[in-house]
C-alpha cells in the first residue's frame, strides 16, 4: 500500500472534520521520519517508504485509535460545576424572595412572580442556551481574527456609549458591554506572540486603549476589572515565554509602561471631568468607604440591609419590597451571612471557591496555547467579580458596579456570565482539535 492509500482510508475514520488536517499531517510527518532511517540502512526510495508505511501497522485500526484521541471532548466537570452553581443561584434567589413574602401576596409562584424571579429564571434559561451554543464554536477564531475582532469591539462600544439609551447619567448597559475586551484582549497578546520587545509593546498599548476610552467614559469599575485581568493576561503571557526568555526584563519594561499609561491616563480623565476631581457620587462612596459614618447616606443602605438580614432570621420582620431589590442585586452575600449564619455563610463561600478552583485547574492543563490564555481570562473575570462583589458586601472595597457570577440579580449580567462559560467550554471542547 503506497502513502496517498493509507492516508485516504486513515483519514476515513476521523470523524471531526477540523483534526483530520491535522491528524493526517501528524502521521505523515512519522512516515517521513521512518522513511529517512529505513533510507539510511540502504533501501531504495520506494522501499523505504512501502516499509515505513507498512510499518505504521492496519490504517483502519490506527484510524479508530487516533479518533479517540482527536475528537471533541466535552468538559463534564466544567459543566456540572455551571449547573450546580446555576442551581445554587436560583435556590438562594427563591430563598431570598420568600423571605419578603406578605399575607397579601398568596402562594408561591404569584409571589415569585411579582417580585421578578420568574424573570431570573427566563434570564438563566436564555444564558444556559448561548452557552451551549458558543461552546459548539470553535474559539480559535479569537486568534485567527484577532485585531480586527478588538477593533471592532472598540467601535461597537463607542458607538453604544454615544448613542445608547442613558440611565443614571451612562448608557444602561455599557459596563457589561465593556467586559467583552478581556476574550478579545487574550486574542491579540496570541496574535503578538514571537514578537519579542515589540509585541510586548503592542500589546501594552493594546491594553491602554480600552482603559483609557472606559476612564474617560467614567466607568471605573469597569477599569479596575478589565484592567486587572488584562495586567494578569499580560504577566502570564510573559511567563509562557511568548515574548522571549528574558522575562525579569520584560516585567520591568512592563511594570514601566504600566506606570506611564497611569499617569497619562489620570491626565485623561481630569481633563475628560474638567478639573482635579472625581464626580461628586465616587468621592463619596470613596470617602464613606475610607472613613465610616462620615457619609451615612452612602452606608446606611448596607447596615440596614444587615439588620433586616438578622430580623428575617429572628421571625420579627419580613424583608420589605425595596430592600428585597438592593439585596437580590448588590447585596446578597451580606443579606446571606445575617439571615442563613456566619457558619452558612462561610460553607456557601467555601463552595464558590472550590468552583473558581476547579476552573482554574482545567485551564492550567490545557495544552493549546491560544485556548490557555483565552481560557484564564474568562476566569479571572468571573472570579474577579465575585471577590469584588463579597468585598464590597463586606465593605472590604468601595462600593461599585460589579455583580456576583450566577448568583446575584440582573438578567444582563447572567447572560455576560454564561457567554464567558460558553467560551470557556469551547475551549476545553476543541482543544484537543485545534493546533497550537
Amino acid at each position: 500500500m503506497d502513502r496517498r492509500s493509507y492516508l485516504n482510508i486513515l483519514e476515513g475514520q476521523i470523524r471531526a472534520k477540523r483534526a483530520r488536517p491535522m491528524v493526517v499531517r501528524e502521521v505523515e510527518d512519522h512516515i517521513e521520519d521512518q522513511k529517512a532511517a529505513f533510507l539510511a540502512e540502504g533501501m531504495t526510495g520506494e522501499e523505504a517508504e512501502e516499509a515505513a508505511v507498512l510499518e505504521m501497522g492496519d490504517p483502519v485500526e490506527a484510524g479508530v485509535a487516533l479518533d479517540r484521541i482527536h475528537r471533541p471532548q466535552m468538559a463534564w466537570s466544567v459543566l456540572a460545576g455551571t449547573l450546580l452553581m446555576t442551581v445554587l443561584g436560583m435556590g438562594l434567589q427563591m430563598l431570598v424572595v420568600m423571605t419578603a413574602v406578605q399575607q397579601t401576596y398568596a402562594g408561591t409562584f404569584s409571589t415569585l412572580s411579582y417580585y421578578g424571579a420568574t424573570k431570573h429564571m427566563a434570564a438563566i434559561g436564555g444564558g444556559i442556551l448561548l452557552m451551549l451554543v458558543i461552546c459548539w464554536l470553535d474559539y480559535s477564531f479569537l486568534g485567527k481574527y484577532a485585531l480586527l475582532l478588538w477593533g471592532l469591539a472598540h467601535v461597537v462600544y463607542i458607538v453604544y456609549f454615544l448613542t445608547g439609551s442613558v440611565v443614571n447619567g451612562r448608557p444602561r448597559y455599557a459596563t457589561p458591554l465593556s467586559y467583552l475586551f478581556i476574550p478579545f484582549y487574550a486574542g491579540v497578546l496570541y496574535h503578538f506572540r514571537g514578537q519579542g520587545k515589540k509585541g510586548l509593546l503592542k500589546s501594552g498599548a493594546c491594553l491602554a486603549a480600552p482603559l483609557c476610552l472606559l476612564l474617560y467614559s467614567r466607568m471605573l469599575s469597569s477599569v479596575v476589572i478589565v484592567g486587572i485581568c488584562g495586567l494578569a493576561l499580560l504577566h502570564a503571557s510573559i511567563k509562557e515565554g511568548w515574548f522571549g526568555t528574558e522575562k525579569k526584563s520584560l516585567y520591568l519594561r512592563l511594570w514601566a509602561g504600566i506606570f506611564a499609561a497611569a499617569f497619562l491616563s489620570i491626565g485623561l480623565y481630569v481633563a475628560s471631568v474638567g478639573g482635579g476631581e472625581l464626580p461628586s457620587y465616587q468621592m463619596a462612596r470613596i470617602e464613606a468607604w475610607l472613613h465610616p459614618g462620615k457619609y451615612e447616606d452612602y452606608d446606611i443602605l448596607r447596615v440596614m440591609i444587615a439588620q433586616s438580614g438578622e430580623e428575617v432570621r429572628e421571625g420579627t420582620a419580613f424583608l420589605s419590597g425595596n430592600m428585597l431589590i438592593e439585596v437580590r442585586n448588590s447585596y446578597l452575600w451580606l443579606y446571606l451571612f445575617k439571615y442563613l449564619g456566619t457558619g452558612k455563610g462561610i460553607l456557601l463561600t467555601i463552595v464558590v471557591l472550590c468552583f473558581f478552583a476547579l476552573l482554574f485547574l482545567v485551564v492550567r492543563r490545557q495544552k493549546n496555547s491560544l485556548g490557555y490564555m483565552v481560557g484564564l481570562g474568562c476566569v479571572l473575570f468571573l472570579s474577579i467579580q465575585t471577590v469584588m462583589y463579597i468585598g464590597m458586601n463586606f465593605r472590604l472595597l468601595p462600593f461599585g458596579t460589579v455583580y456576583m457570577p450566577f448568583l446575584s440579580n440582573g438578567g444582563t449580567y447572567l447572560i455576560i456570565t454564561y457567554f464567558y462559560m460558553g467560551i470557556l467550554l469551547s475551549v476545553c471542547r476543541n482543544s484537543r482539535l485545534v493546533k497550537n
